[in-house]
C-alpha cells in the first residue's frame, strides 16, 4: 500500500516538472521573437481552397535551397521545415503582409548592404526579427525592423526620446545594423555565429565556443540559449520563404507603387508632417507609414539632421520646397538628376527592358540599378535567373517637379488605360499577363485625405515642451503663451491652440 502511494505521488512530480520545465512546457507564440515551432516532420498539411500547396518534405526543401547561394549553409532540418510551416500554415495572412512589406523595405536593405560590403542575402534577418514591421516591439523591449535593444542602439547612434525613436526609422536603424553585422562579422569571421551574436551577444556565443571547443555553429548550438540554438534554421526559413512564397500559394499583399519607389533625403530643419504633405501632394497618413520613426506627427531640428522617406516620384518637389526655407541647399540622398525626368501623365510609366544574357535576376537588377524582388514581382517570375532576350517590364516614376495644391482631375473611364509606356504611347494591363495585377496603381493622382482641421486644444503629454506642441501644430511658442497666459507646462494641462470658444 505504502509503495503504491509513493508510485502515485512521483507521477503527480513527474507531471508537475513536465508542465513547468522549460524543455516540456509548450512554447508561447510571439509574432516578433523567435519561438520554436513543434516538430511536425511526419506531418501532412492540406492547404484552405482549391490549390494545392507545394510539399514541404525534407527531399523538397533541400532541392529548392540548393538553388540560392548565401552567406552562410542552407541547410535542411526538422527545424527549418516546421518554421516554413509556420510561414506557410500557421501565420498564412501575416506571412502575405510581410512578403508585400519586403517591397518596401528590401530596396533600401540591399542599398546599405553594398555600401557597406556585406551579403545581399542577410536582409532576410530583418525578416525573422519584425516580421518587417518598423513598429515591432518584443516582449523585451527590442524595436523596430532590426529589434534593437536600447542599450546596442545607444551604442549604434540611435536615439530615443519624445519626438523619435529612432530603432524604428528605417534609413538610420538599417546602416546601425549593417554596421553591427560587419563588427561581428569581424569578431567571429563566420556568418552563422555573427548571426547568433547578434541575438543573443557575444558573450553567449564565446561561452558556447569555449564550453564546446568548436567554432562551427552546428556542433555548438546545444550550448546556446534555446531563442539562439533555432535563430540559424529561422533565418534559412526566412530566406526560403521569401523565395520560394509561390510555390505555396501564398500571395502577397503588395502595397502601391508609392511605397515601393521610395528615396530619402537627410534634413536638419523642423517640419510637420502637414507642412510635408502640402508641399509634395503625398497623403499624410502614407508620410506617416513611411516614417514610422517620429511619434508626433512632426520632425523636430537636429544638429545630425533626420531622414524624411517619401516617394521617389515627389522628391524633386520636396527638395524644392526645403530649398525655399532658406538655411541650406538640399540635394537627393543619391544625387540623382530629377531635371531630366520622365513626365506624362500618371504617376508611374512602364518602360520594357530586354535581358541580354542569360544571368542571376540579381545581378541583372544591380546592374541596372533595380531591386531584384521589383524585378521579380513586377514581371510575375518565380525563377531566380532571366534568359536571354528576355523583355522585362519596369516601372518608372512621374516626377512631380513642384505640387499644385489646387488639381481638377478628369474621371477616369473603366476601360482607360492605366500608364504610358516609354514610347508614349498608352498600355492596356489587360494585355500584360505577366504583370502582377495588385501593383498596378491607380491613373492619375493618388486622392487626398482632407486636410485635417487644427485642433482647438491639446492635452499635454509627459515631457513635452511648449517647442513640442508648437512645432506639431505649426504654430509658434510666443503664440500659445498668448492663448494660454502661461510660461510653464504640466503634464495632463490643456492647451488653448487657437482663439474661439
Amino acid at each position: 500500500m505504502q509503495l503504491r502511494h509513493l508510485v502515485q505521488r512521483l507521477k503527480v512530480i513527474v507531471c508537475v516538472v513536465m508542465a513547468t520545465s522549460p524543455i516540456f512546457s509548450q512554447t508561447q507564440e510571439i509574432d516578433i521573437d523567435i519561438a520554436e515551432p513543434i516538430d511536425t516532420t511526419e506531418t501532412q498539411f492540406i492547404a484552405k481552397g482549391p490549390a494545392v500547396s507545394a510539399p514541404i518534405t525534407d527531399e523538397a526543401v533541400r532541392e529548392r535551397l540548393s538553388n540560392l547561394s548565401g552567406c552562410l549553409q542552407l541547410r535542411s532540418d526538422a527545424l527549418v521545415r516546421s518554421y516554413i510551416r509556420h510561414y506557410v500554415y500557421t501565420k498564412s495572412e501575416k506571412t502575405k503582409g510581410m512578403l508585400g512589406r519586403r517591397l518596401t523595405y528590401f530596396p533600401l536593405f540591399e542599398q546599405k548592404l553594398r555600401e557597406y560590403g556585406l551579403p545581399s542575402d542577410l536582409k532576410y534577418l530583418s525578416v525573422v526579427e519584425s516580421a518587417l514591421n518598423p513598429k515591432a516591439v518584443s516582449r523585451v523591449g527590442a524595436t523596430g525592423l532590426w529589434q534593437f535593444m536600447p542599450a546596442t542602439g545607444s551604442d549604434y547612434g540611435l536615439r530615443t526620446n519624445s519626438a523619435v525613436e529612432e530603432r524604428s526609422d528605417p534609413v538610420k536603424s538599417t546602416d546601425a545594423a549593417m554596421r553591427y553585422l560587419k563588427d561581428l562579422f569581424k569578431q567571429y569571421d563566420d556568418w552563422a555565429l555573427a548571426l547568433a551574436a547578434y541575438n543573443s551577444g557575444p558573450t553567449r556565443v564565446n561561452n558556447a565556443i569555449r564550453r564546446s571547443g568548436s567554432r562551427n555553429f552546428w556542433r555548438l548550438q546545444r550550448y546556446l540559449p534555446e531563442e539562439t540554438r533555432n535563430y540559424v534554421p529561422a533565418f534559412i526559413a526566412a530566406t526560403y520563404i521569401c523565395n520560394y512564397f509561390s510555390v505555396h500559394n501564398l500571395n502577397p499583399y503588395y502595397p502601391d507603387l508609392d511605397h515601393q519607389l521610395t528615396a530619402f533625403v537627410k534634413v536638419y530643419e523642423g517640419l510637420s508632417f502637414r507642412d510635408i504633405a502640402d508641399a509634395t501632394g503625398v497623403d499624410y497618413g502614407d508620410i506617416k507609414i513611411l516614417n514610422p520613426g517620429f511619434q508626433r506627427g512632426y520632425v523636430p531640428p537636429a544638429s545630425n539632421g533626420h531622414y524624411i522617406i517619401l516617394p521617389q516620384r515627389v522628391m524633386p518637389a520636396f527638395i524644392r520646397y526645403l530649398n525655399t526655407l532658406g538655411v541650406r541647399i538640399y540635394n537627393s540622398e543619391k544625387n540623382e538628376d530629377y531635371n531630366n525626368s520622365d513626365m506624362g501623365d500618371g504617376r508611374y510609366w512602364k518602360g520594357i527592358m530586354t535581358a541580354d544574357k542569360s544571368e542571376n535576376i540579381e545581378s541583372l537588377a544591380c546592374r541596372n540599378g533595380i531591386c531584384s524582388d521589383h524585378l521579380k514581382t513586377w514581371n510575375g517570375l518565380t525563377q531566380n535567373y532571366v534568359n536571354a532576350g528576355q523583355a522585362l517590364a519596369i516601372w518608372h516614376p512621374v516626377y512631380v517637379q513642384k505640387h499644385q495644391k489646387l488639381r481638377i482631375a478628369a474621371p477616369v473611364q473603366n476601360n482607360q488605360p492605366a500608364m504610358r509606356e516609354n514610347t508614349g504611347t498608352p498600355i492596356s494591363t489587360s494585355g500584360q499577363p505577366n504583370l502582377q495585377a495588385a501593383v498596378l496603381p491607380v491613373v492619375g493622382r493618388k486622392e487626398e485625405t482632407p486636410r485635417p482641421q487644427i485642433a482647438r486644444y491639446h492635452t499635454v503629454r509627459r515631457n513635452e515642451s511648449m517647442e513640442d506642441i508648437a512645432r506639431q501644430y505649426n504654430t509658434t511658442v510666443e503664440n500659445l503663451r498668448q492663448l494660454n497666459r502661461i510660461d510653464t507646462l504640466k503634464a495632463g494641462m490643456r492647451v488653448k491652440l487657437k482663439a474661439g470658444d
